[in-house]
């Protein structure tokens, strides 16, 4: 039921790096390749033993952009017996937004809802239960980390073009959605975000140990904080960042660019504060799949 409750059996999760050095229009490297689609493989034999009877795999943000996009699916199906689906970069934001809709309840006022992933950000504008606008950016954590980020901690100049380039690439996004009468103006001053940048960010800012989705559905942190957390973590190095409370392990590298990536969207949008949602695009894919079901 779509207003239901799924009950978490197992959750995992790993970070691959499958966008490690990509530039669009290339082609993924093979050790991110074969990363990946163990991973996805030692995901598809866990699923096996609980018995699952109906697996959704979908791709995202990188993966559209590659031109050897085919063969990594035919390894991936060679792996799984897996039928992975490349996602649109509209259906990815629709998707993600069913998820997040699913934790917040009621009507929900003019916002913006955004997801930060590796390759690509998702951001959808939303009135009501309905989507008016959704667009899909090459802004990822990793291809900017990649791009920009190339000292340990990151240099001020590299920081200053890592920021234009992200604050350029909103300002157009904005402009968009302008050309469609949806002004910044109207927009409510919470930024909904959702996927592993924010909820990392939440996590931080609470000092948490050990992640728990209770703590994190629905944190609120206000634009000066967030200020204050981007600019400690873009100064300490990658050994320093390791031992921050709250921060995964194997996001070391991306916190930098996702949380200025987030900051970007305040700014540009006229936000103030950041709403944190745990579901998101696999609970959206989730939905969509039991409602497939025969």
């Amino acid at each position: 039921m779509e207003g239901g409750y799924c009950h978490p059996i197992r959750r995992e999760q790993s970070i691959t790096r499958l966008a490690r050095n990509f530039s669009p229009p290339g082609e993924l490297e093979e050790k991110a390749i074969s990363r990946t689609v163990e991973t996805v493989g030692a995901f598809a034999d866990s699923l096996k033993q609980e018995g699952a009877e109906a697996v959704f795999a979908v791709a995202t943000g990188v993966l559209r952009e590659a031109k050897n996009r085919e063969a990594f699916v035919q390894r991936v199906f060679e792996r799984t017996g897996l039928s992975l689906r490349v996602l649109s970069g509209e259906e990815e934001a629709h998707l993600m937004l069913r998820g997040v809709l699913w934790y917040l309840k009621g009507e929900v006022p003019a916002r913006l809802v955004a997801d930060i992933g590796g390759g690509s950000t998702e951001i959808v504008w939303v009135e009501g239960r309905s989507p008016k606008r959704a667009c899909s950016l090459n802004l990822g954590a990793v291809i900017l980390s990649e791009r920009f980020l190339r000292s340990d901690p990151p240099q001020p100049e590299e920081i200053q073009s890592m920021e234009a380039q992200i604050k350029d690439a909103l300002t157009k996004a904005r402009e968009g959605f302008a050309m469609e009468g949806l002004m910044a103006r109207s927009l409510h001053p919470t930024l909904v975000g959702t996927a592993g940048t924010m909820t990392t960010l939440a996590a931080i800012d609470q000092k948490l140990d050990d992640y728990d989705p209770e703590r994190i559905n629905g944190y609120q942190i206000s634009s000066e904080i967030l200020q204050g957390i981007y600019v400690r973590l873009r100064s300490l190095s990658l050994r320093e960042r390791k031992n921050v409370p709250g921060l995964e392990e194997g996001r070391e590298d991306l916190i930098v660019a996702g949380a200025a990536i987030v900051l970007g969207l305040l700014e540009v949008f006229r936000l103030t504060l950041l709403l944190v949602v745990d579901s998101g695009l696999l609970e959206g894919v989730l939905l969509e799949g039991i409602f497939q079901l025969p």
